[in-house]
């Protein structure tokens, strides 16, 4: 009997575990190369952060997924998310640094931190006062979006009734992940260059398959690329079925 109990826990922990997101999805939303903890790294104005957001002012969406990066990759020490939203430019010795005002909700600590969105840094570092954001933190945060995928995927008619659900799910990854981190032009192509199709289904299917990527990362499913196109099949199949009237062009050859 204590045999079958061990194993029943041992099994209960590899499922909670299993829960957890994948390694890839934290190189999505944090900085890469992001090592411990170094008091000195972004507290002075000779040494911030790089960002790099502003290497290529051109490509708005490079600008925001490392912005991104900034803010996903730093939590309180209590887990709770660091408000970047108090910013100001300041002169360096090599041009123009931005000053974070941060001010942690539990103690009412103030941090100052440098940023310099012009320089890539090779390596990050945890500056003092903050902790890297970790899988477990990053669970909890994402646990929202992934039960809204969940309502989406059991819906009758998501296409007619979750459009709203699909809208704020799929801008929460863009704003948090990079959409970019999310396409897959060999499962998207055909679906999303089909001329004869609906505009409206395939921003439609682009946006489901977005969102079970995302969802199979953050449940840690193995083969991410293969869930989300199985899950945009069945999404297809539903749609066809509520909605016969729409024009699908060739998406279902190309589906198949």
């Amino acid at each position: 009997m204590k045999t079958c109990y061990t194993l029943f826990f041992c099994l209960i922990a590899c499922l909670t575990k299993a829960q957890l997101p994948s390694d890839t999805l934290m190189t999505y939303v944090t900085f890469e190369n992001l090592k411990g903890p170094d008091d000195g790294y972004g507290a002075s104005i000779n040494r911030p952060i790089g960002t790099g957001a502003f290497k290529n002012l051109a490509d708005r969406s490079y600008l925001s997924m490392r912005m991104a990066k900034l803010e996903n990759s730093y939590r309180w020490p209590d887990g709770s998310r660091v408000d970047f939203t108090k910013r100001k430019s300041e002169h360096s010795a090599t041009g123009i640094v931005d000053r974070y005002t941060l001010i942690n909700p539990a103690l009412k600590d103030t941090i100052f931190l440098f940023v310099d969105p012009y320089k890539l840094d090779a390596e990050f570092f945890v500056p003092k006062g903050l902790t890297a954001l970790n899988k477990e933190v990053l669970a909890r945060e994402i646990a929202p979006q992934l039960k809204a995928i969940d309502d989406i995927n059991t819906a009758k008619d998501a296409f007619g009734n979750q459009q709203d659900s699909l809208n704020k799910v799929a801008n929460y990854i863009a704003s948090h992940a990079g959409l970019v981190n999310f396409v897959d032009r060999e499962n998207l192509a055909k679906v999303m260059t089909d001329t004869r199709a609906s505009a409206e289904l395939k921003e439609y299917l682009f946006k489901i398959y977005i969102i079970n990527k995302f969802y199979a990362l953050g449940k840690n499913i193995s083969n991410a690329k293969a869930y989300a196109l199985n899950k945009m099949k069945e999404s297809f199949n539903n749609f066809q079925k509520e909605h016969p009237a729409i024009e699908t062009g060739n998406i279902k050859i190309n589906l198949n």
